[in-house]
């Protein structure tokens, strides 16, 4: 039981929790930044064309498996801008290695 002036520790818990969310929404990600997110990938194929090309379809997967079907059609993700698609590929025994990143932001 509490008295005038006291705190009860699962009020001050409480409070401590929300204002920490407080905090991380108004110093954390933007509505711009949340709207995106970065996936990575690896394979293997014969060619660097190749190998690039698998490794975006798995980035593709890895953002929702509903926009591969789109994205093998056409190869635009639909509802989503790519930027800063990079990759780093090497020759690994005959074939190529590649890795590569992207960000998939949402157009709306």
């Amino acid at each position: 039981m509490t008295t005038k002036g006291q705190s009860n520790g699962r009020f001050l818990a409480t409070g401590t929790f929300a204002a920490g969310c407080i905090c991380a929404l108004a110093l954390g990600a933007g509505p711009a930044n949340a709207a995106c997110v970065t996936k990575a990938a690896r394979a293997t194929a014969g060619s660097a064309e190749s190998a690039k090309w698998y490794v975006m379809e798995t980035m593709v997967q890895a953002v929702s498996w509903g926009l591969w079907p789109g994205w093998l059609s056409n190869g635009k993700v639909a509802g989503h801008s790519v930027r800063n698609e990079r990759y780093q590929c090497q020759p690994d025994g005959g074939q190529v290695t590649c890795r590569g990143r992207a960000d998939f932001c949402a157009t709306g």
